[in-house]
């Protein structure tokens, strides 16, 4: 029994760097934020936000009803430091309790007058991984997919906007004006997602990207059904698309070619954001 006893107690030390060991990783992947740590104590998270954590840059994407916003807040990658400064005038931002499931961030706050921030002290915020609320799973999973056909349902996809026509007689024609003038075109940058529930219109502009997440009808690869109106597509080419656009009495076409780069548009704004 003794040895038994002796043999449980090693098996236990054994195991005991292993669990402090979990908790000093990088954190790495998608958090939700769960808690903030301020003025007025813990509460919960008062904003839908969000830490994209990667071995080159942290993201923050944060969500407001259905619209959303993901760029460079902070500016290092988000390595385990350690809960306490180097020194008392260390103000560098410290991650700990750090795994795959979930870190802390304790960042020094300046803000005055803020709801929320405290002014000199620190400031606390804990992230929990695979959580999200119900506009930000759709968008997390159009972002972070790799563009690709659908064979069934051609519509489905990434499109960029390379143009605008008031009408499409001889549409073909100015196509390779319009893709010859798109890198310096004031469209770059300007994206649709369109899934067979939602369509997701955004805009990479600098390193930021706005967009806004619509619930959305398939009805045909020439209709679908947005904020309750038809929209009629045109086929100008199979990877070249004329998406209806009413605009008081008028029609114009928001022209947009398929994206088939093998990278998802969180891995291209991840890119934009990395320090040479």
């Amino acid at each position: 029994m003794r040895n038994a006893q002796k043999m449980l107690m090693a098996a236990a030390i054994l195991l005991l760097p292993m669990v402090t060991n979990a908790q000093t990783e990088n954190p790495r992947g998608i958090y939700k934020m769960i808690t903030l740590t301020g003025r007025g104590g813990e509460i919960n998270a008062p904003w839908d936000q969000y830490k994209i954590c990667t071995d080159s840059v942290t993201l923050m994407a944060s969500f407001n009803k259905n619209q959303f916003h993901v760029s460079r807040n902070d500016k290092k990658v988000f390595n385990y430091t350690g809960s306490e400064p180097q020194d008392e005038n260390d103000k560098s931002t410290r991650v700990y309790d750090s795994n795959a499931d979930h870190f802390t961030e304790k960042w020094w706050s300046k803000y005055e007058n803020h709801i929320y921030f405290p002014k000199d002290d620190w400031c606390i915020e804990k992230y929990e991984a695979n959580k999200y609320s119900d506009v930000a799973r759709p968008v997390f999973d159009i972002l972070t997919s790799v563009p690709a056909i659908n064979a069934k349902n051609p519509i489905l996809g990434t499109w960029k906007v390379i143009g605008w026509m008031d009408e499409l007689k001889d549409a073909k024609k100015q196509l390779k004006t319009l893709q010859d003038a798109y890198e310096d075109s004031k469209y770059k940058g300007q994206y649709f997602v369109i899934t067979s529930t939602n369509i997701a219109p955004l805009q990479i502009y600098g390193k930021a990207c706005n967009g806004i997440l619509q619930p959305t009808e398939i009805l045909s690869k020439n209709a679908i059904i947005n904020n309750g109106k038809t929209v009629s597509i045109k086929w100008l080419t199979k990877d070249i698309i004329a998406m209806e656009v009413k605009i008081d009495y008028r029609t114009d076409w928001q022209i947009m070619e398929r994206v088939t780069e093998s990278q998802s548009l969180m891995s291209y704004i991840a890119s934009l954001n990395v320090q040479k």
